[in-house]
């Protein structure tokens, strides 16, 4: 049974201080949603739907139809919404015509992935992990690395202040141990997918009520959420650090592999 994806790449990439959508900025002078779009290729994805900015949808589509190393895969950009998790919903409302150019029904079991064109480097056998959870019947999986710094759970002194400018005290310490970092890209049964955005369609009217993931919203209609094994190069580049370390960290990957 294929596998497809939607992949989402309608930030604004604001805060990583670019004059352009954050899925155009290269990296390794490529592309985030091509390097992106790649790896779910890599990993045996049949078909991908991407969420781009409306006024950009040219653009993005000139960069990946045809995909660079996948000529033949279908690829469709569509329009995001308000929020993350309406940008999804307009991708998944793409899926089934998608799999039609494929030749493939989208079935109540068929497995589709959620992904942020920001992990761009994510590495295609993580995608498989994800991928063979699915189908071996989890209904939702997730990546996620255990966390490795201590967590602090903080509380604001006075509700009325500025955001960031209120003094801040701790009122609890986790166990870190029940704790992980989520990444993407997260996996569902069709079903799932569809049933989780249909009970919290509300919420994606705007950001401040979207759900920040789509295990979020399997979450809080009871399902359960399967966990396999993230990478650390499936990391999120959200900010100009984020980035510099991101491309220093590809140099000496390739250093390495030109010595081996």
């Amino acid at each position: 049974m294929p596998t497809f994806a939607v992949l989402t790449a309608a930030g604004s990439g604001t805060r990583l201080g670019a004059a352009l959508p954050k899925a155009l900025v290269p990296v390794g002078d490529v592309p985030m949603l091509v390097r992106a779009a790649q790896g779910l290729a890599d990993a045996g994805v049949a078909g991908i739907v991407v969420t781009a900015p409306a006024e950009r949808i040219d653009d993005f589509s000139n960069l990946v139809t045809p995909l660079p190393g996948h000529p033949d895969l279908p690829v469709e950009v569509v329009a995001g919404g308000a929020s993350r998790q309406a940008s999804v919903a307009a991708g998944m409302a793409t899926l089934p015509a998608l799999a039609q150019r494929c030749g493939a029904t989208l079935g109540d079991s068929s497995v589709v992935l959620v992904h942020d064109a920001a992990r761009c480097l994510t590495p295609p056998v993580m995608i498989e992990r994800v991928i063979a959870a699915v189908k071996d019947g989890c209904e939702a999986v997730i990546p996620a690395l255990a966390v490795t710094d201590t967590v602090k759970q903080v509380a604001s002194a006075h509700s009325d202040s500025p955001a960031g400018t209120e003094p801040r005290y701790v009122v609890a310490t986790p166990d870190r141990s029940t704790l992980v970092s989520v990444q993407t890209p997260q996996g569902f049964r069709w079903s799932t997918l569809q049933a989780a955005h249909e009970a919290g369609r509300e919420r994606g009217a705007q950001e401040g009520t979207a759900a920040t993931d789509d295990a979020g919203l399997v979450e809080a209609m009871g399902g359960r959420v399967h966990v396999v094994e993230g990478d650390g190069m499936a990391l999120k580049i959200t900010t100009t650090k984020d980035l510099l370390f991101v491309e220093a960290m590809m140099k000496v990957l390739e250093r390495r592999h030109n010595n081996s």
